[in-house]
């Protein structure tokens, strides 16, 4: 059976103290803290690798708001599309994600 090999490394005193905190509250050693994060970022980079464009979530967001655009701009209801715009930036207003539009027109003196 193979062994686990040993690494050693020098931290800065904060990410010494967060790994230290990470321990206590999970009660468990220091060492598995760091082994947790460093499978963790080996995880990430080998779940990239893996990914083919039709499991990459950026894509599949683009390729459904293109979609969706599509849909909304050729619908019957002409409108619907510019109402859903407008139903989506005021919910980005709420969730505190956008500044507020200002009030008035939108054409250009």
């Amino acid at each position: 059976m193979p062994r686990d090999k040993r690494f050693v490394a020098y931290v800065t005193p904060l990410i010494a103290d967060w790994i230290r905190d990470q321990a206590s509250e999970r009660n468990v050693s220091s060492s598995i803290v760091i082994g947790d994060c460093i499978f963790d970022a080996w995880n990430r980079a080998n779940e990239a690798d893996l990914r083919t464009p039709a499991t990459d979530p950026v894509r599949q967001n683009i390729f459904i708001t293109v979609a969706l655009d599509a849909l909304l701009t050729h619908h019957p209801e002409t409108d619907l599309r510019d109402r859903t715009v407008a139903a989506y930036q005021r919910r980005l207003e709420r969730l505190g994600l956008v500044a507020p539009r200002p009030l008035g027109g939108s054409d250009e003196a």
